[in-house]
């Protein structure tokens, strides 16, 4: 009983905030369709990926998350198709994403590789509880209850060889579509924004540094949370990635606590690429608060590959 009540301690703090009810993640830098539509299609051939998310491991029943990716470029080079799958629990609810995503190519530049994306996202969000998990003494108490929302999700997306830049807003229908009055106990969708600029710079000759920063926003009526992730990491040979990341916690003015204020977490990452398809991915979240010793630590890990399609071949290396 304690597990419980401690888990629910820790998210009924956070929940005016950003409720920790939009799926945290730290390897978005390597596959950005997670956070953007727009991003469907931009390695080209058939790329498949998947990640798995164990956050706050010192907690019985902490947050997990397992998502599932696979996008494409058509044969005109100028469409992208993409679906991506995301079951997330946090205590006893849990939620399921599934969007369709579709983004169109625009050649800005003399370059080939100069493209402007811009993307659309349809898909539905199931939400509901485990009650079998549940533990109280009145068998009302929790509302049992299972729904399904209608959603869309949109995005921008530039890159070229050697910089990018996106902007991915999650969450458009579901969160005007949820009754708030109905006396459930879930927690009601939140619009999240997520805004990331990042690039290449040669150092050496078989050694890139990889800058980026990304801006998450969580919007609801209550308040605005926001968050920044400063990254950065260094490619050996087209092949190894060894990275670091800086996340700062929730900021909102002055209806968060003062003890949100110090930085949120540092992050360490790698990922190692084999025969040029088969891509595997570590990170580790180390939590720079005071609840550390209580929550424990988190580990992220994810799967990709891509599968090259006849003459569909892409001109040069994906970093991004």
């Amino acid at each position: 009983m304690k597990k419980y009540f401690f888990l629910l301690l820790i998210l009924a703090s956070t929940a005016p905030a950003f409720a920790q009810q939009v799926a945290q993640y730290s390897q978005y830098m390597f596959n950005g369709l997670y956070i953007n539509p727009a991003y469907a299609g931009y390695r080209g051939p058939v790329n498949l990926h998947t990640y798995y998310r164990s956050q706050w491991t010192g907690i019985p029943d902490g947050p997990r998350t397992l998502a599932l990716a696979a996008d494409m470029r058509t044969a005109s080079d100028n469409v992208g198709l993409g679906l991506n799958i995301m079951s997330d629990r946090v205590g006893l609810e849990k939620r399921i994403y599934a969007y369709a995503n579709y983004a169109y190519r625009l050649r800005v530049g003399w370059d080939p590789e100069d493209r402007l994306s811009f993307g659309l996202g349809l898909g539905v969000i199931h939400s509901g509880f485990d009650n079998a998990d549940a533990r109280t003494q009145d068998p009302e108490a929790v509302n049992i209850e299972n729904s399904f929302l209608p959603d869309a999700r949109f995005g921008v997306y530039y890159s070229n060889n050697t910089f990018f830049a996106g902007v991915g807003v999650d969450n458009l229908i579901s969160r005007l579509l949820f009754n708030e009055d109905n006396g459930s106990t879930r927690i009601p969708p939140i619009t999240q924004y997520y805004i990331n600029v990042g690039g290449i710079v040669p150092i050496a000759s078989d050694m890139l540094f990889k800058p980026s920063i990304m801006v998450k926003n969580a919007n609801n009526a209550v308040t605005r949370a926001w968050t920044t992730d400063l990254n950065a990491a260094v490619i050996f040979a087209e092949q190894i990635t060894f990275g670091v990341s800086y996340r700062t916690a929730l900021s909102s003015g002055d209806k968060l606590s003062s003890d949100l204020s110090r930085p949120n977490s540092i992050i360490a990452l790698a990922e190692f690429i084999a025969g040029g398809q088969f891509r595997i991915g570590y990170s580790f979240d180390y939590a720079l608060s005071r609840i550390h010793n209580q929550v424990g630590s988190t580990h992220e890990i994810s799967l990709g590959y891509t599968l090259n399609k006849g003459t569909q071949r892409v001109r040069t290396p994906r970093y991004f």
